[in-house]
């Protein structure tokens, strides 16, 4: 558990910033924060930064940014040969050309010329992050159940106080000042910040096997449709390995010449199938030597689905009405035998990789679920598509559709496919070829919600991209994360404003991150008419029965609690739950959390959010979200550090920005509106989240009118969404701050 600051910041008010139209409607430019150059990059504490004003950016959180303000603020100066003073490894092999298609965010934002502007909340360093490198393994282990509060489910743990109430022992829950009767030995209280509970051992059979040794299961599945014979040129003369050219020119009985005018003949013309039979081979050869007890199984899809398995038996052929049946399909895939490992299936398994052959439709639907049926018999599994075109045959048809009721029904059965895999503890990857569109808004969802990895690459690039997935095993599975605040704070973006958060992650690899926000809880003061048990147990807590949730935090407690619970099942079937508590200080100046932000928590937080919006089509929330994040790293860049993490987050925030900005100028010019007025129903319903809690009905009815108005326009962009933003959106929300400390890849 990290945060996004050494301090709680309790803000008195929640603030907003204006997005003038001009900004809005551009895309960013290259301005950079001044630095001192004196400063020493290699130190670990945060030197206070200097005078780093923003257009827009108000010095009092109390105060709202209006555009006189910002026309007054003094402007900060481009730096242009800032990218000098940052490590080696920032420079690029790009062309001009290149380096300046995807441009880096700008702040401060341009010099507003339009009275109308976009009000967002201000970002701020109320971030937690939940990393998952070391869950499986656990120290400081605990036998049987832990202690929960009967009211929040907080768990007892280092930091929790066992008071006497005569000779029965209570404890006061830390979180909500709930009063727990208790009976415990001082070895049964945690003494770690770090504790896990087993909560049942593992069965004999699991996926490592009696041995264990990983037996787990890997499912190539190809896409063999007719596409897939679409050819690149790849300089110089080679022999490819089941290469069917011979067979061609057999029948050219009178050896006529077969070159068409002006055709070079200097260079191999490689399919797209050729190139996944080649990226495939690689793999069971890398297997085999590497992981010699794992299973792998083949399926194909074309117009038909072909169940190969492990190249021994006679494949299996699933067509006609059984493409529509999700339950014949998932008792075909049930019923499949069990892959050998591939030290003994792998020249079988290569053969039929070589026999295969392009032609038909594309029933990746039906070659999903069965695939991913396959993979379920052994958890910690994987499933990798390949493919070049659109689902247009069987189930989860994405081809052709003509109303949003249609990609609905579409998108319901890719839900379907995605929840058994997590039930299993499935991964489901995806690769798409380069150039082509498979809706992957989709398919890419399956892969983000199981644990996957979704890319789009040349063909002739494929090994890489299967090695990657490969290298990156599941190593628990069925996780769910629950976060808890004092109650004096709540989750953010949760309806509810609870101060209890649970999110299903299912699969996990070593690389997964997930984020939680918060916010300061402004409640109206309760009566002091409560009952004297009440008082009691709250005052014992350090927490007042008439206090504001706002006094509560910020007037009566110097530090605050925060609690996860990570439950989970690792891959020998054993279940438990880690616990993992804090305690962190309280601030009331901006200032103060963010001379101590920890900028790639806030970067990883800020663009997973941004892109889980993008892909719902929520584009203006997704590029306002970025852009008050933008305004609150350049005011806290302060030594070179900090300025590189600043540059990786503008490389990667404006990747799906400006994509977005296009998209919507593109429909901004089809409906007729200015770019400016889409979206506002949209906007206004997203700045109503940033509310605190206690809304009136009148508020949550208008946020429900909005809800309802903008979710057809919502869904006609999921529908219609470009797989070229499709994939930087989940590429991002799979972003860890690993990859935003060194702009490493995920």
């Amino acid at each position: 558990m990290e945060f996004g600051s050494k301090y709680v910041y309790a803000y008195l008010d929640s603030s907003e910033e204006e997005v003038s139209e001009e900004e809005f409607s551009n895309v960013y430019d290259d301005c950079v924060p001044e630095i001192s150059h004196d400063l020493d990059s290699s130190s670990s504490r945060r030197k206070p930064p200097k005078a780093l004003k923003s257009r827009g950016a108000c010095e009092d959180d109390r105060e709202r940014c209006t555009l006189s303000e910002s026309k007054e603020l003094e402007p900060v100066p481009k730096i242009h040969k800032w990218m000098q003073m940052l490590p080696s490894k920032q420079s690029s092999s790009k062309s001009p050309a290149e380096s300046s298609s995807v441009p880096p965010p700008c702040v401060p934002p341009l010099k507003p010329r339009g009275s109308r502007v976009k009000k967002w909340r201000r970002a701020d360093t109320n971030v937690v992050a939940i990393k998952f490198d070391q869950l499986t393994s656990p120290s400081n282990m605990h036998t049987g159940d832990p202690v929960t509060c009967t009211d929040c489910k907080a768990m007892l743990s280092h930091i929790s106080k066992i008071t006497k109430d005569g000779e029965n022992q209570v404890w006061i829950c830390e979180y909500c000042g709930t009063s727990n009767p208790v009976d415990l030995v001082s070895e049964e209280i945690p003494a770690e910040a770090d504790v896990t509970y087993m909560i049942e051992p593992a069965p004999a059979t699991t996926a490592s096997g009696r041995s264990g040794k990983d037996e787990s299961l890997v499912v190539f599945c190809v896409d063999v449709s007719g596409s897939m014979c679409v050819s690149q040129e790849v300089p110089g003369t080679m022999r490819l390995k089941g290469n069917h050219s011979d067979r061609f020119n057999s029948l050219n009985t009178h050896g006529e010449n077969q070159w068409l005018h002006g055709q070079r003949r200097d260079v191999t013309y490689v399919t797209r199938l050729q190139g996944l039979q080649a990226a495939v081979d690689s793999q069971l050869q890398e297997l085999a030597k590497e992981h010699p007890n794992r299973r792998v199984a083949l399926v194909t899809f074309n117009s038909e689905v072909t169940v190969v398995g492990d190249g021994s038996g006679i494949p299996l052929t699933i067509a006609g009405e059984k493409l529509n049946s999700e339950d014949e399909l998932m008792r075909i895939g049930s019923e499949v035998m069990l892959p050998t490992s591939i030290a003994n299936s792998r020249d079988t398994l290569g053969k039929q990789i070589f026999d295969l052959e392009e032609g038909g439709q594309t029933a990746l639907g039906p070659a999903l679920l069965v695939s991913t049926v396959i993979a379920c018999q052994v958890p910690g599994s994987k499933v990798i598509i390949c493919t070049d075109g659109m689902a247009n045959t069987g189930l989860g048809n994405l081809d052709n559709l003509v109303t949003t009721e249609d990609f609905e029904v579409a998108s319901v059965f890719y839900q379907k496919v995605s929840t058994i895999a997590k039930s299993k503890g499935v991964s489901v990857s995806i690769l798409t070829i380069a150039g082509t569109e498979c809706r992957l808004v989709e398919l890419g969802r399956v892969a983000s919600q199981t644990g996957g990895q979704v890319n789009t690459v040349d063909p002739l690039k494929l090994t890489q991209e299967f090695g990657n997935i490969l290298a990156d095993p599941v190593i628990a599975t069925r996780v769910v994360a629950t976060f808890l605040v004092h109650k004096g704070l709540y989750i953010r973006n949760d309806a509810s404003k609870s101060s209890r958060a649970v999110k299903e992650v299912g699969n996990v690899s070593k690389g997964t991150e997930i984020t939680f926000e918060y916010g300061v809880r402004r409640t109206s003061s309760k009566s002091s008419a409560s009952t004297t048990a009440a008082g009691n147990s709250e005052a014992a807590a350090g927490v007042s029965s008439s206090a504001s949730g706002s006094e509560l935090v910020q007037d009566q407690l110097d530090e605050l609690p925060f609690q996860v619970h990570i439950s989970y099942i690792d891959l020998e079937g054993a279940k438990a739950v880690r616990v993992l508590t804090q305690t962190k200080p309280i601030t009331k100046e901006r200032k103060q959390a963010e001379m101590y932000m920890n900028m790639p928590i806030l970067s990883t937080h800020a663009i997973q959010k941004s892109s889980v919006m993008a892909v719902e089509g929520d584009y203006t929330p997704s590029r306002l979200n970025a852009y008050m994040y933008q305004r609150l790293f350049y005011r806290n860049v302060s030594d070179l550090k900090t300025m590189n993490q600043y540059s990786v987050y503008n490389k990667r925030s404006s990747s799906l920005s400006n994509k977005l900005l296009h998209e919507q100028k593109t429909e901004a010019q089809s409906s007729g509106l200015e770019l400016c007025d889409l979206d506002v129903e949209e906007s206004e319903m997203h700045t109503g989240d940033t509310v605190d809690a206690g809304k009136t009905k009148e508020t949550g009815s208008k946020m429900l009118k909005l809800f309802k108005k903008s979710a057809t326009a919502r869904a006609k962009r999921r529908m219609n969404c470009p797989d070229a933003v499709a994939r930087i959106a989940f590429v991002n929300a799979s972003s860890s701050s690993r990859a935003m400390e060194d702009d490493s890849d995920d």
